[in-house]
């Protein structure tokens, strides 16, 4: 709790201060001597992502805030561990992805499509030219899709999130998850294999 009381002034601070961006590296070697300031910094330039990456695995505003807020707060008691040259935000995202792959089982989660976020997954292109009845459609369809990946397993929801939306390669997927190239390709080709399946009918 006193970490966060901190960043929340320092923030504040910040507000009635302007400044250059400083490259990132620098901001990381600070951070690990405990200035809090270059860690918000870094906070600053990754919360909307790591968010994002929690939203489209919970389908919660408020789990996704918890768990990005947990996770950067894990990140900054663990910067000592963190390897000098990775990606920060690659790093991150494997707090994250743990945090809510954990979360997620803990919750044997489950949704309603009346609870999900609307628009969050644009998966149905939209011309703007459609008539109402074919906005019905797509709309129909896009909370199906979205359904249907809520469905997966955790495990593979999170390669299939990470490599569709995140378009993360198959290497930063495996380095983000902890597990090998073969085992990331194997989970994404068996969670489209599910989800062509339970789609049949609407594609």
């Amino acid at each position: 709790l006193g970490i966060l009381i901190m960043m929340e002034v320092r923030m504040m601070e910040k507000r009635f201060k302007t400044g250059t961006e400083e490259p990132e590296g620098k901001l990381i070697a600070r951070a690990k001597k405990g200035d809090i300031y270059s860690f918000e910094r870094l906070v600053e330039k990754y919360q909307k992502k790591i968010y994002y990456l929690a939203l489209r695995m919970t389908r919660s505003h408020e789990a996704a805030d918890d768990l990005a807020q947990e996770s950067f707060i894990k990140a900054f008691y663990s910067l000592k561990s963190f390897k000098e040259g990775y990606s920060f935000c690659a790093w991150v995202y494997k707090i994250c992805m743990n945090l809510t792959i954990n979360y997620l089982k803990r919750q044997k989660f489950t949704i309603s499509e009346s609870q999900l976020p609307q628009g969050s997954l644009e998966l149905v292109e939209d011309t703007g030219k459609a008539d109402a009845s074919e906005q019905l459609v797509r709309d129909e369809l896009t909370r199906k899709i979205e359904s249907e990946i809520d469905h997966l397993p955790a495990e593979f929801r999170a390669v299939f999130i990470l490599k569709t939306y995140e378009e993360l390669s198959y290497e930063e997927i495996a380095n983000a998850l902890k597990i090998s190239k073969g085992t990331v390709m194997s989970r994404l080709f068996r969670a489209r294999a599910r989800l062509q399946k339970s789609l049949k009918g609407y594609l």
